[in-house]
């Protein structure tokens, strides 16, 4: 499994690599919406199962939501995630296995839509900001340090349980590891690549970063849990599903891009 995991990385991260350096938008854009597409599909696939017609309309959207944040045009993901709480309340309207499973079931559309279409979606934004494609790195990195560090960490010291109702294997140990590791990423990083960042600001925001991924990291086991799904899907080998790859990015995503408006904006 490691070893399937470390192929598919060393493929999968220099393409992405050359969709983040490219000068032209687009090509990073539709690497994020191809991402937010299969996630909200992902998703539905585990909250939904049982309704082919709304698993359709939130992918839809999801993905309408995603093209617009990408796009800045905000008269798409606007008006697609009004329609989102619309169409969620009317089939809670006309559901008939009753009023508490449809006002959940709506509840469950609105938050995949916004999840997958528009969480994930500022990564695009924070990519068309001043030196757009050192933030993109710079997260990815930490929030890649803080997955890897935490892993290995807590599979040889996590004696702990962190929060045990939703993730099991997860430790403290293992957190504090992750958030060591995110610290030093950040650091190297801006020491080689992105010395706009002072150390202080740089080790800060690394850690930063860390919290908000490992959040994301149990707020996607705490959906496989309550919708009783092992992985959320299969289309990366050794990986799981592409939630199981986002889970640590969608957060810090936002963070960062408003974190870099309010700062550098």
């Amino acid at each position: 499994m490691l070893r399937t995991r470390v192929v598919t990385a060393l493929v999968a991260l220099p393409l992405l690599a050359v969709a983040i350096i490219h000068e032209y938008h687009p090509v990073f854009a539709g690497v994020v919406v191809g991402a937010s597409a299969a996630a909200a599909y992902e998703f539905f696939q585990m909250a939904l199962p049982a309704h082919g017609g709304a698993r359709r309309v939130g992918v839809a959207l999801a993905i309408l939501v995603a093209v617009g944040m990408a796009a800045q045009r905000s008269e798409f993901w606007g008006p697609a995630i009004a329609c989102t709480v619309v169409i969620g309340l009317l089939f809670t309207l006309f559901d008939a296995e009753g009023m508490a499973p449809a006002v959940t079931r709506a509840g469950f559309l609105v938050l995949g839509v916004l999840y997958a279409g528009f969480l994930l979606a500022h990564l695009v934004l924070l990519k068309r900001e001043s030196s757009g494609p050192s933030w993109v790195f710079f997260t990815i990195v930490c929030a890649m340090a803080s997955d890897t560090g935490g892993y290995f960490t807590g599979r040889f010291f996590g004696r702990t349980p962190l929060v045990p109702h939703v993730s099991p294997k997860k430790t403290v140990e293992g957190a504090v590891g992750a958030l060591g590791s995110a610290v030093l990423g950040a650091a190297v990083f801006r020491f080689f690549f992105f010395r706009r960042l002072g150390m202080v600001e740089a080790c800060l925001l690394g850690g930063a970063v860390s919290v908000l991924a490992q959040l994301g990291d149990l707020t996607e086991s705490m959906f496989k849990r309550a919708f009783g799904a092992k992985d959320s899907g299969w289309i990366i080998p050794g990986h799981g599903g592409i939630l199981d790859r986002v889970d640590s990015l969608v957060f810090p995503a936002v963070f960062v891009y408003y974190y870099t408006l309010l700062a550098y904006g």
